[in-house]
Protein backbone atom coordinates (compact mmCIF):
# COMPACT_ATOMS: atom_id res chain seq x y z
CA UNK A 1 0.00 0.00 0.00
CA UNK A 2 1.87 3.26 -0.94
CA UNK A 3 2.52 5.50 2.58
CA UNK A 4 0.99 8.82 3.14
CA UNK A 5 4.03 10.92 4.38
CA UNK A 6 2.96 13.74 6.85
CA UNK A 7 5.58 16.56 8.40
CA UNK A 8 5.26 16.61 12.31
CA UNK A 9 5.76 14.83 15.38
CA UNK A 10 4.21 11.03 15.44
CA UNK A 11 3.39 11.49 18.94
CA UNK A 12 0.55 13.61 18.11
CA UNK A 13 -1.30 10.80 16.26
CA UNK A 14 -3.46 10.29 19.97
CA UNK A 15 -4.11 6.66 19.39
CA UNK A 16 -3.30 3.59 16.55
CA UNK A 17 -0.44 1.91 15.83
CA UNK A 18 2.94 2.70 16.05
CA UNK A 19 5.92 0.73 14.70
CA UNK A 20 9.77 1.65 14.93
CA UNK A 21 13.12 -0.14 14.10
CA UNK A 22 15.24 -1.64 16.92
CA UNK A 23 18.33 -3.61 17.92
CA UNK A 24 18.64 -7.23 18.89
CA UNK A 25 21.58 -6.08 21.08
CA UNK A 26 18.90 -4.54 24.30
CA UNK A 27 20.08 -1.23 23.41
CA UNK A 28 16.73 1.03 23.42
CA UNK A 29 18.45 4.67 24.01
CA UNK A 30 19.38 6.56 20.77
CA UNK A 31 17.29 8.43 18.01
CA UNK A 32 13.22 7.40 17.57
CA UNK A 33 13.73 4.95 20.52
CA UNK A 34 14.87 7.09 23.49
CA UNK A 35 12.17 9.61 22.20
CA UNK A 36 9.54 6.49 22.83
CA UNK A 37 11.01 5.45 25.82
CA UNK A 38 10.50 8.41 27.31
CA UNK A 39 6.85 8.99 26.45
CA UNK A 40 5.41 5.07 26.62
CA UNK A 41 8.00 3.64 29.48
CA UNK A 42 5.82 0.47 29.19
CA UNK A 43 7.31 0.02 25.31
CA UNK A 44 10.85 -0.17 26.61
CA UNK A 45 10.20 -2.23 30.01
CA UNK A 46 8.12 -4.86 27.22
CA UNK A 47 11.63 -4.58 24.68
CA UNK A 48 13.81 -5.25 28.01
CA UNK A 49 11.80 -7.92 29.02
CA UNK A 50 11.77 -9.66 25.44
CA UNK A 51 15.84 -9.33 25.51
CA UNK A 52 16.37 -10.72 29.13
CA UNK A 53 14.32 -13.67 27.85
CA UNK A 54 16.49 -14.01 24.78
CA UNK A 55 13.53 -13.20 22.71
CA UNK A 56 14.70 -10.17 20.45
CA UNK A 57 15.15 -11.84 17.37
CA UNK A 58 16.02 -10.56 14.42
CA UNK A 59 12.94 -9.43 12.10
CA UNK A 60 10.70 -10.14 14.67
CA UNK A 61 8.10 -7.62 16.99
CA UNK A 62 8.07 -7.19 20.34
CA UNK A 63 4.38 -6.03 20.96
CA UNK A 64 3.84 -3.24 24.06
CA UNK A 65 -0.03 -1.50 24.75
CA UNK A 66 0.28 1.57 26.46
CA UNK A 67 -3.29 2.46 26.35
CA UNK A 68 -5.31 3.63 23.28
CA UNK A 69 -1.62 2.98 21.38
CA UNK A 70 -0.20 -0.02 20.50
CA UNK A 71 3.78 0.18 20.00
CA UNK A 72 5.39 -2.31 17.67
CA UNK A 73 9.29 -2.81 18.32
CA UNK A 74 10.06 -4.39 15.39
CA UNK A 75 13.91 -5.89 15.20
CA UNK A 76 15.08 -4.45 12.02
CA UNK A 77 19.28 -4.50 13.13
CA UNK A 78 21.65 -7.00 14.85
CA UNK A 79 24.20 -4.14 15.43
CA UNK A 80 23.89 -0.25 15.75
CA UNK A 81 25.89 2.88 15.55
CA UNK A 82 26.51 6.13 13.96
CA UNK A 83 28.88 5.70 12.08
CA UNK A 84 27.34 5.85 8.77
CA UNK A 85 27.34 2.13 7.80
CA UNK A 86 24.41 -0.03 7.15
CA UNK A 87 23.18 -1.43 10.65
CA UNK A 88 19.47 -2.34 9.00
CA UNK A 89 18.67 -5.86 7.60
CA UNK A 90 16.00 -5.51 4.92
CA UNK A 91 15.32 -9.07 5.19
CA UNK A 92 14.59 -7.74 8.61
CA UNK A 93 12.19 -4.79 7.35
CA UNK A 94 10.60 -7.23 5.12
CA UNK A 95 9.72 -9.58 8.27
CA UNK A 96 8.36 -7.43 10.64
CA UNK A 97 6.72 -5.51 7.74
CA UNK A 98 4.93 -8.99 7.27
CA UNK A 99 4.03 -9.54 11.04
CA UNK A 100 2.41 -5.92 11.17
CA UNK A 101 0.45 -7.03 8.08
CA UNK A 102 -0.43 -10.16 9.80
CA UNK A 103 -1.74 -8.18 13.25
CA UNK A 104 -3.45 -5.44 10.57
CA UNK A 105 -5.88 -8.16 9.33
CA UNK A 106 -6.11 -10.76 12.30
CA UNK A 107 -5.19 -8.31 15.26
CA UNK A 108 -2.99 -8.49 18.22
CA UNK A 109 -4.34 -10.74 21.00
CA UNK A 110 -5.00 -9.37 24.58
CA UNK A 111 -4.80 -5.93 23.69
CA UNK A 112 -7.62 -3.09 22.54
CA UNK A 113 -6.60 -4.06 18.99
CA UNK A 114 -7.85 -7.66 18.82
CA UNK A 115 -9.91 -6.87 15.97
CA UNK A 116 -6.82 -5.28 14.09
CA UNK A 117 -6.38 -2.01 12.34
CA UNK A 118 -6.18 -0.51 9.61
CA UNK A 119 -2.86 2.63 9.58
CA UNK A 120 0.55 2.15 11.34
CA UNK A 121 2.19 5.42 12.18
CA UNK A 122 5.71 5.04 11.70
CA UNK A 123 9.34 6.94 11.56
CA UNK A 124 11.96 6.30 8.77
CA UNK A 125 12.19 3.00 10.44
CA UNK A 126 16.36 1.91 9.37
CA UNK A 127 16.96 5.02 7.48
CA UNK A 128 18.63 7.31 9.71
CA UNK A 129 20.46 5.65 12.56
CA UNK A 130 20.15 2.19 10.93
CA UNK A 131 22.00 3.66 8.02
CA UNK A 132 19.96 2.28 5.17
CA UNK A 133 18.35 3.32 1.79
CA UNK A 134 15.04 4.90 2.35
CA UNK A 135 14.10 4.05 -1.28
CA UNK A 136 14.84 0.30 -0.53
CA UNK A 137 12.97 0.37 2.73
CA UNK A 138 9.94 2.48 1.55
CA UNK A 139 9.86 -0.33 -1.30
CA UNK A 140 9.48 -2.81 1.17
CA UNK A 141 6.84 -1.32 3.17
CA UNK A 142 5.06 -0.31 0.61
CA UNK A 143 4.89 -4.10 -0.92
CA UNK A 144 4.66 -6.54 2.76
CA UNK A 145 1.84 -3.83 3.93
CA UNK A 146 -1.36 -4.41 2.07
CA UNK A 147 -4.03 -4.88 5.08
CA UNK A 148 -3.10 -0.81 6.55
CA UNK A 149 -1.96 2.49 5.75
CA UNK A 150 1.91 3.15 6.30
CA UNK A 151 2.03 6.69 7.74
CA UNK A 152 5.48 7.86 8.20
CA UNK A 153 6.44 10.98 10.07
CA UNK A 154 9.02 13.60 9.11
CA UNK A 155 9.92 15.95 11.24
CA UNK A 156 10.49 19.41 10.29
CA UNK A 157 14.12 19.78 11.07
CA UNK A 158 14.74 16.07 9.03
CA UNK A 159 17.83 16.13 6.61
CA UNK A 160 16.71 17.40 3.32
CA UNK A 161 16.38 14.22 1.46
CA UNK A 162 13.94 13.36 3.82
CA UNK A 163 12.56 16.56 4.22
CA UNK A 164 11.51 16.46 0.43
CA UNK A 165 9.23 13.84 1.10
CA UNK A 166 6.86 15.79 2.55
CA UNK A 167 7.72 18.95 0.31
CA UNK A 168 4.64 20.81 -0.70
CA UNK A 169 2.46 17.99 1.11
CA UNK A 170 0.20 20.29 3.19
CA UNK A 171 0.68 20.10 7.15
CA UNK A 172 -1.89 17.45 8.67
CA UNK A 173 -2.93 16.59 11.66
CA UNK A 174 -1.07 13.67 12.53
CA UNK A 175 -4.26 11.60 13.47
CA UNK A 176 -5.59 11.41 10.21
Amino acid sequence: MAITYLEGDLFETGSGVIAHGCNTKGKFGKGFARALATRFPSAKAAYERAHRCGGLVLGSVVWAECGDILIANCMTQATYGNDGNRHVSYAAVASCIRMLNNASDWGVPGTCFEGGFDKVHMPLIGAELGGGDWSEISSIIERELTFAVPIVHILPDAKPEYKRLVDGVPREAASK
